[in-house]
């Protein structure tokens, strides 16, 4: 049973966990001196906004989790989620989220800076973990994998069972329909007081149509081409909740099983099975078919010889499949 009481945040309730509200004035303080505009929210607050076109009563009544996201911020316009809930991650309640409508310092891969305008997703979520160290790296395919089935949901609602809409996954997190990107993941993780202490973030394009696609566009193609009624937009707050119920679930089951049994579901998913890869090595290519993933969460790969490679990033190309190297595998015994 949670332990809550109420915290007057400028003159808006904030109830959570009692360690919660002791550091909720300074956690506000902290991220308001960092240029976010913000408004706390618990669960059953349901009156006003803050002008965010994220809606937070819809998304709590779609909400089905015990705790992620049942503590949101929501913004019109920050720097980065992902840099603010790292910055503050000691005095976040476990499962806080974090929803800006614009940034101006977005967070990529490889310290990639980039700005998002409105209509994406911009999230990011503040999650403790008690998991092996070993477990931890396959937490960004689990997000992957909740990123695409909130899609699906959200097409089956929007269409008719949400047919015809291909969303799959790019090695290690990227979310593609068709030839295009449409979203990325990215987590951060520290290991403190004998829990890992997560923080992963996503950016998923709703309704912006330039420079590429959105899931309005994408769901309106599909409508025209099964000849169905125009949709109505995509929701973000349905999305989101989507992925968190989806999500939580998953991670106490990676806890204690491992990633095994999801792994079928992320290789049905993901766009590399038989795939060819050239790797470039002293001068000469080497010609290598993805199979799927090894233990530690790389590329498995084999040659045209059948011997088993692991394949791991270079760590100098945005491009994962045009920097890779290769490490032999022990054979099958």
């Amino acid at each position: 049973m949670l332990n809550c009481a109420p915290y007057d945040v400028d003159g808006r309730i904030l109830r959570a966990h009692l360690c919660t509200v002791q550091c909720a004035g300074a956690l506000r303080t902290n991220l308001q001196s960092q240029g976010s505009d913000l408004e706390f929210r618990e669960q059953h607050r349901t009156s006003g906004n803050n002008g965010s076109a994220f809606y937070a009563p819809d998304f709590f009544s779609n909400l089905k989790t015990r705790a992620l996201g049942r503590v949101l911020l929501t913004s019109r316009a920050t720097t980065s989620t992902q840099s603010l809930l790292q910055d503050s991650l000691r005095s976040l309640p476990d499962g806080v989220v974090f929803v800006a409508d614009k940034q101006v310092q977005g967070k990529g891969r490889g310290g990639n800076v980039w700005e998002s305008p409105a209509g994406c997703l911009m999230v990011s979520a503040a999650m403790r973990l008690t998991i092996s160290g070993q477990r931890l790296p396959f937490l960004q395919y689990l997000v992957s994998m909740a990123v695409v089935q909130a899609v699906r949901e959200e097409a089956a609602r929007c269409l008719q069972g949400g047919a015809g809409l291909e969303v799959r996954l790019k090695w290690p997190n990227d979310i593609y329909a068709g030839e295009y990107k449409i979203g990325g993941v990215l987590c951060h993780s520290a290991y403190r007081d004998r829990a890992f202490h997560l923080v992963w973030g996503l950016g998923l394009n709703v309704g912006n149509r330039a420079p590429t696609t959105c899931l309005d566009r994408l769901f309106e193609e599909a409508a025209v081409a099964r000849s169905l009624p125009a949709p109505p937009p995509a929701r973000p707050e349905r999305l989101l909740a989507s992925l968190l119920g989806w999500l939580e679930p998953a991670v106490d089951g990676l806890a204690q099983h491992g990633f095994q049994p999801f792994q079928p579901g992320y290789l049905r998913a993901w766009l590399h099975s038989g795939q060819r890869v050239e790797l470039e090595e002293a001068g000469s290519r080497v010609a290598l078919t993805i199979e799927g993933l090894t233990p530690d969460g790389y590329l498995l790969a084999r040659d045209d010889a059948g011997l088993a490679y692991e394949l791991h990033p270079d760590g100098n190309s945005l491009d994962f499949f045009r920097g890779l190297v290769r490490k032999k595998l022990p054979a099958a015994s």
